[in-house]
């Protein structure tokens, strides 16, 4: 067989076939030239999930009318000039291969004004061959229409999805684009339906709203984290975010939207110890890194990007994602509130008398199903304050004001509150109203049975949204110096952990919850999962020390039966053993002495413990284990598995002093929102979802 040239058409549908493999290629490479040109609005339209139509529309700088023969032939681009100039590219296209490809696999209607010509121009191409070019009057921009994909390769065409199929992996790629475009309006039209729109605001998380809902908006990370020579940007979602799946895990690269199972590894691992088994965490991240680290010409739809010193960059990537994690509240909220204004909710609720005014926190009280709010002035030096979170009735509260006129304290005087204000307050009159000590007493003179000294405290956080900083993108790109960043600092982000022992514990349920009440919230903890976290720290921390664990001797050695077989690698493993708290000698062939065992968290532990560990071959040498440890990785793992078999079970009823020592222990916890395995520690109810609940707010 004679070797030789192929024909052009032949060359440019094979090139086209490493290019064009569905409609939705098309798309993806028009969109990134739309975006290339400088457009600020670029519009889709197709049919047939874009088998028989794919129009795209931009507002872009054009092409010139003697250059459009040009750009559709194959290698011809404006993006760079030389190999070098692939180290610093910027664009997303710059092989030039877009429209030849294209061209050569359907019929291409291209329309176009150049920025700088005062009219446009239109030609038509049909299978890579220019059929035709005249020019035409048209805004600034271009609009190029493709029919007919892959008309000439049937055999291509015939293995396409269904139409439903191909619009919805169509519309996947889209959105993806839209999120790293910010600054960009995008708009999808699929058989003259909309599906698909973008505000085009410049900020990211206006897009992810607009796509995927204000739910997952609200339960998103913000991530600022530079070290050099990586930068992050974007979100990561919390712990009501987790999904089977790693579809919503997108990673962009220097704006790029880009596939690498390592990032997505690295970001799994990041969550370690905050997800459950089989659970991934949701990502939408912005890396930067320096174009001479890169080659993105590796991936014929360049998807797929080489990255210089690539298991560095995970680790940096791993370690800002669990910097990030470390300084957010995870406390996972129950209900769908957002962020709440109660100013707002007395003013739009029916049920309100009046909307408070002034420098007041509005506090919110109801009588015969009448909202009353009564006022608390702010002092510029913090104070404790107490609460009342009674339901009042109408009998207790004239009661009470009929008291009020001789308990007038002199701190009330000082503040400015008086008896008639305090009297309009409690008959239903909206005036202002201070919530202090005396109070308290007349309502309990009016036979009210209220909590005197309910602590308050007040989170920067607590009703803290991901919008609060919103411009956190320019032209597509993270930039950490103008604004990722986490609201709040590491202490206000934990700020509500921090509290926990101070909120007034209302008790048990079912004996497996412990319940407190906070400011105008509700927390819920489960007792085993907590303590369960605290006791694998602290066992962490003692392997981490690499000391022989402490043991116990015992008055009489208790003897465990061993196989015969394992008799030899006792024998070379006895030092681990003791290392391990353990003091062994082998007697006879079936038979262990155990004279010591080991202390943990204060308990000597059972010798069926080595036994376990011995018929589970831990002692054997794995990968992970390395000579300079005391313990290896296995052998660490079961001890804490059985040591945390100790742990507080649901269940069992706790005192007060006993919960008070756990949430001390709790506060104190690198990771106090969820137990070794993954489960949630903390869920908190806001009083809004209560009020609507029961329908005091509509």
């Amino acid at each position: 067989m004679k070797i030789k040239m192929l024909n052009n058409e032949t060359i440019n549908k094979i090139a086209a076939g490493e290019v064009i493999i569905r409609p939705v290629s098309v798309v993806k490479e028009l969109v990134e030239n739309a975006i290339d040109a400088g457009a600020d609005q670029i519009t889709v339209i197709v049919e047939a999930g874009g088998k028989n139509r794919i129009t795209v529309r931009d507002n872009g700088c054009g092409i010139a009318y003697n250059e459009i023969p040009l750009a559709f032939k194959r290698h011809a681009t404006s993006k760079l000039s030389t190999i070098e100039d692939l180290e610093e590219i910027e664009s997303l296209g710059f092989r030039g291969e877009a429209l030849s490809s294209v061209a050569a696999v359907a019929k291409v209607q291209i329309t176009t004004r150049f920025e700088n010509e005062e009219i446009g121009s239109q030609a038509l191409f049909e299978g890579g061959a220019l059929i035709h070019q005249r020019v035409c009057a048209y805004n600034r921009g271009t609009e190029i229409t493709v029919k007919d994909l892959f008309y000439n390769t049937p055999a291509r065409r015939k293995h396409l999805e269904k139409d439903k199929k191909e619009e919805a992996i169509l519309r996947d790629q889209l959105e993806k684009i839209a999120i790293s475009r910010p600054e960009i309006r995008f708009q999808l039209s699929s058989n003259g339906r909309m599906v698909l729109e973008t505000p085009g605001t410049g900020k990211v998380i206006d897009v992810v709203k607009k796509l995927f809902g204000g739910e997952m908006a609200d339960n998103l990370i913000t991530l600022n984290y530079e070290n050099k020579p990586m930068k992050l940007g974007g979100f990561v979602g919390n712990l009501k975010t987790m999904r089977t799946h790693r579809e919503d895990q997108m990673f962009f690269i220097n704006g790029r939207f880009v596939k690498n199972n390592r990032l997505s590894k690295a970001l799994d691992e990041a969550f370690d110890g905050y997800s459950m088994k089989h659970q991934h965490p949701l990502g939408i991240v912005f890396i930067e890194l320096p174009g001479r680290m890169l080659d993105v010409n590796i991936h014929p739809a360049k998807t797929e990007i080489k990255i210089l010193n690539e298991s560095l960059v995970c680790l940096l990537f791993k370690q800002g994602i669990r910097e990030t994690l470390r300084n957010a509240s995870l406390i996972v909220e129950l209900g769908t509130a957002h962020t709440v204004d109660f100013d707002d909710v007395n003013e739009k609720n029916k049920y309100a008398d009046k909307k408070p005014t002034g420098n007041h926190d509005a506090e919110i009280f109801y009588n015969a199903g009448k909202m009353i709010s009564v006022s608390v002035a702010q002092n510029n030096q913090p104070e404790e304050q107490t609460t009342i979170e009674t339901v009042l009735s109408s009998s207790a509260l004239m009661t009470s004001a009929n008291c009020l006129d001789t308990e007038l304290s002199s701190s009330e005087k000082r503040m400015g509150f008086g008896v008639d204000q305090r009297k309009s307050a409690l008959t239903g009159q909206s005036e202002k109203a201070q919530n202090t000590a005396p109070l308290t007493e007349s309502l309990k003179a009016g036979k009210m049975a209220l909590s005197e000294n309910a602590d308050v405290y007040f989170s920067s956080d607590r009703y803290r949204q991901v919008d609060n900083d919103l411009n956190i993108f320019e032209s597509g790109r993270p930039n950490p110096e103008k604004g990722i960043q986490v609201s709040g600092s590491s202490t206000s982000a934990r700020a509500d952990i921090k509290y926990l022992t101070k909120m007034k514990i209302v008790g048990q349920l079912f004996n497996v919850y412990i319940l407190l009440e906070g400011d105008k919230e509700i927390y819920l903890l489960d007792q085993h999962a907590a303590h369960e976290a605290f006791l694998t720290q602290e066992l962490m921390h003692l392997f981490n020390r690499q000391e022989v664990l402490p043991s116990q001797g015992l008055m009489t050695p208790i003897p465990i039966k061993i196989r015969p077989k394992d008799l030899v690698g006792i024998e070379q493993t006895l030092a681990q053993y003791k290392n391990l708290g353990f003091d062994c000698d082998v007697f006879g062939e079936d038979t262990l002495l155990v004279r010591s065992v080991p202390i943990l968290l204060g308990e000597p532990q059972s010798p069926d413990l080595l036994k376990l560990m011995i018929d589970e071959n831990l002692f054997e040498c794995d990968d992970r284990f390395c000579v300079n440890n005391v313990f290896s990785e296995k052998t660490q793992n079961k001890i804490i598995s059985m040591a945390c078999k100790a742990a507080i079970k649901g269940g069992q009823s706790l005192t007060q002093v006993e919960i008070k020592r756990l949430l001390e222990n709790l506060t104190n916890l690198d990771n106090p929102y969820t137990c070794p395995h993954g489960r949630p520690i903390i869920m908190r109810l806001k009083e809004y979802e209560l009020m609507k609940l029961f329908k005091r707010v509509i």
